[in-house]
């Protein structure tokens, strides 16, 4: 079950109390003292962790050889239902940096900021980067549909947004803003490498939103409301979920029910994320005609899905394999029929 994340007023400089007057040598001191809490060490790895391995690996990209990365879940988990380890509490502790999603997407988060016991980690502290940042976000709910009775709502709208590979980019100029932030002898080199990583997402896209063209407008189902962020910058329309609400389990009648709106529609693939029911996913739509393909939603989710940019390949080489058998399939006249 989903938990919102409770605002925390951001620090600003106003907003941390003056030394008191003890003379210049006291001011010096205090001085020197934010220095060497704000900055590395020459030499030292910036320590960062991040809490999935798609964050994680943006930070490799952006950090390189800078930085020193500890990842809290696994790629095949399911970002909302994370189990705190006090291992979890030992490694953010230690931390220069901690990369989240923000939002209320990771409602195990703010136990471990509490577990650390560590001002910087907390949201607005030096050492909270929220990635968030900047991001268009989608299915922003209206007051009116904050209820519990429809489902797990994300307060703040759909957590989801590093499906996009753009938002990817705009992910990595904050991780390498922070970065500069405690390491600033080479912030330089920080943002040299996130705008390189830009580029190279925003060819990336390009070229898979060419391979889609084909299937633009395709109706598919999906299993969570985990992909409006990539079915919009690839082309393709939902026409239905599993969950009858986000979060909650499928019943019979909601599955039969869904197969009837799939063969309305022409939806002729269900996508499901590696950490829900393949069974579910795989029932409806057989009933449907369909098949169904299980994408990643973190960087490890599925096999190959190695670094953020090989989810977004393999994720679409799936989904093209995926579309075509349906279609192949469909065009197969019905058995005992005529030529």
């Amino acid at each position: 079950m989903n938990r919102s994340i409770t605002p925390h007023r951001r620090l600003t400089p106003g907003s941390i109390d003056r030394p008191p007057r003890r003379g210049w040598r006291a001011a010096a001191l205090a001085a020197v003292c934010l220095l060497v809490w704000s900055s590395t060490p020459a030499g030292a790895k910036v320590r960062i962790v991040a809490t999935t391995p798609t964050i994680a690996d943006l930070a490799r990209q952006v950090g390189g050889d800078l930085v020193r990365i500890d990842t809290l879940m696994r790629g095949n988990e399911n970002p909302h239902n994370v189990v705190p380890k006090p291992s979890f509490i030992m490694k953010l502790r230690k931390a220069d940096l901690f990369l989240t999603g923000g939002l209320d997407g990771e409602p195990w988060v703010p136990t471990l900021i509490r577990g650390a016991r560590k001002t910087s980690l907390r949201p607005g502290g030096s050492a909270y980067v929220d990635l968030s940042v900047g991001i268009a976000l989608k299915e922003v709910p209206a007051p009116g549909q904050l209820s519990r009775a429809n489902g797990d709502i994300h307060i703040f709208g759909n957590t989801h947004y590093l499906l996009d590979p753009l938002n990817g980019a705009i992910a990595a100029r904050t991780i390498a803003d922070a970065l500069a932030r405690v390491d600033p002898a080479h912030a330089d080199r920080y943002r040299a490498s996130a705008d390189a990583l830009e580029a190279r997402l925003r060819d990336l896209t390009e070229d898979l939103t060419s391979q889609m063209a084909p299937y633009a407008g395709a109706p598919v189902v999906v299993y969570h409301r985990a992909w409006p962020y990539f079915l919009d910058r690839f082309g393709l329309v939902k026409a239905g979920e599993i969950e009858p609400k986000p979060g909650i389990p499928p019943g019979p009648r909601h599955l039969s029910d869904l197969a009837q709106t799939m063969r309305a529609a022409g939806a002729r693939v269900v996508i499901v994320e590696p950490y829900n029911s393949l069974a579910n996913a795989r029932s409806v739509a057989q009933r449907a005609g369909a098949v169904a393909v299980v994408l990643a939603t973190n960087v490890g989710g599925v096999d190959g899905a190695d670094t953020y940019e090989d989810l977004f390949r393999v994720n679409i080489a799936r989904l093209r394999e995926a579309l075509e058998g349906a279609s192949a399939a469909a065009a197969k006249p019905a058995r005992g029929a005529r030529p």
